[in-house]
């Protein structure tokens, strides 16, 4: 008796404590039409666009086992961990940029901070393979540019 009581009372506690979590939700739709363009041209050419400049960032670092990153230099000067500054250069035609290398974009923007577009040109690496590791040196020639 005691153990069918039990059980009563477990199944009553978990369906009300199920249905007391249950809130009020209100769903409405509404149908809007959208009056902006499903497709807008823009012709341009390179005559419409001034280069300012070309840089090009660096990065070293070590790896160990495959996953553990020691970074040793940023755009040639000594990596401080407590002084981390990141940029992310990304758009529609597939030119980011991944891994460690973001943090040696900050160059870029510090010196043409008035760029419109930054176009990654060229990528390097030199790797130089170490017992269950490697040592990594990056580069990337990024060029910027502005509408005229």
């Amino acid at each position: 008796m005691k153990r069918i009581l039990l059980t009563l009372t477990m199944i009553t506690f978990v369906v009300l404590s199920f249905s007391s979590c249950s809130g009020l939700r209100q769903v409405s739709g509404v149908q809007s039409a959208s009056f902006a363009p499903d497709y807008v041209r823009v012709e341009a050419n390179i005559n419409d666009y001034t280069q300012l400049g070309e840089t090009t960032v660096s990065i070293e670092y070590r790896e160990y086992l495959g996953f553990i990153n020691k970074i040793d230099k940023v755009n040639g000067e000594y990596y401080n961990f407590r002084d981390v500054k990141i940029v992310e250069l990304e758009g529609e035609t597939n030119i980011k940029l991944n891994g460690d290398i973001k943090m040696a974009l900050y160059k870029v923007v510090e010196e043409y901070p008035n760029a419109d577009y930054y176009v990654p040109v060229m990528k390097q690496s030199e790797v130089e393979r170490m017992f269950l590791g490697k040592f990594v040196k990056e580069s990337v020639t990024i060029k910027a540019y502005k509408l005229k």
